[in-house]
């Protein structure tokens, strides 16, 4: 379905709100578009998403494939990444679980 830009405005101007949802821990996240949002969100959701949050589509996709819990940075001995999660539970906000993934769980030295 195609909607050009001047139907999508005419919508809003007419009082017509553009919300929906987007993943995110715990269930979803609601988000306004305006008019010249439509388009993109519609074409990728995931990216739209990720730029709205202000992060790179992977770690949009990371935060919400953890539900929010900030992974373990420290390399096994196998030469994986570490599969705990950093102390401090789940569902954390994705400006949180940026500055937080990565870090190190209780059996590598965090708290």
């Amino acid at each position: 379905m195609q909607l050009d830009k001047q139907t999508i405005t005419a919508m809003r101007d007419a009082g017509i709100s553009f919300i929906s949802y987007v993943r995110a821990p715990g269930g979803s996240a609601t988000i306004s578009l305006e008019p010249d949002d439509v388009p993109a969100f519609i074409k990728d959701r995931d990216s739209f998403a990720a730029r709205h949050f202000g992060v790179s589509r992977q770690q949009y996709l990371d935060w919400v494939a953890t539900d929010g819990a900030p992974r373990c940075g420290a390399t096994t001995k196998k030469g994986t990444r570490c599969q705990n999660s950093v102390s401090g539970g789940i569902q954390r906000t994705i400006e949180e679980w940026v500055k937080l993934d990565g870090g190190y769980c209780a059996v590598h030295g965090g708290e």
